[in-house]
Order: C-alpha cells, then structure tokens, then sequence
C-alpha cells in the first residue's frame, strides 16, 4: 500500500468540492443559481456553501474526497492523489 504523508491527506481532507471541480474539471462545473452549482454529468447533484448533495441517489458530503470515493468510485489514496 503507497504511503501518503499525513500532511498530504490533510490538505486533502480541507479542499471543498467546489474548489476541486473549478481547479481540476472546470469543465464539469455549471452555475445552478445564487450560491449553487451543479456538474454537467449529475445535474442533481448540487453544491453550496462548501457542502453537496446528489438528490437522485441520496447522498452527500462535504468535501471533495466525500464526492471522489462516493460518486466517482475511487479508493481513498486514489481521491487523495487526485
């Protein structure tokens, strides 16, 4: 198994998923109305005020690691990485 720096998975843990997809896939970001956007692929997916929630399948986060290893099905080194 890969070692990761605690100070790495940190940094990981602390990036929202906004942040994430502006930085990483902006291509993926679509401005849904006031505060809130959502992603081309899921438009029920929605983020806001540093928090998602994908409405069609009932589950949510905070971060952009939640969003990695829930919606694109990533392990946890392979979301940290990213």
């Amino acid at each position: 198994m890969p070692y990761i720096p605690p100070e790495v998975v940190s940094k990981a843990k602390q990036m929202d998923l906004y942040t994430y997809l502006k930085t990483y896939e902006p291509q993926e970001l679509v401005h849904f109305g006031g505060s809130t956007y959502c992603t081309r692929e899921h438009d029920s997916l929605k983020i806001s005020n540093g928090k998602w929630y994908w409405w069609s399948r009932g589950i949510g986060g905070v971060g952009a690691l939640d969003y990695l290893t829930a919606v694109k099905g990533m392990d946890f080194i392979s979301a940290v990485e990213a």
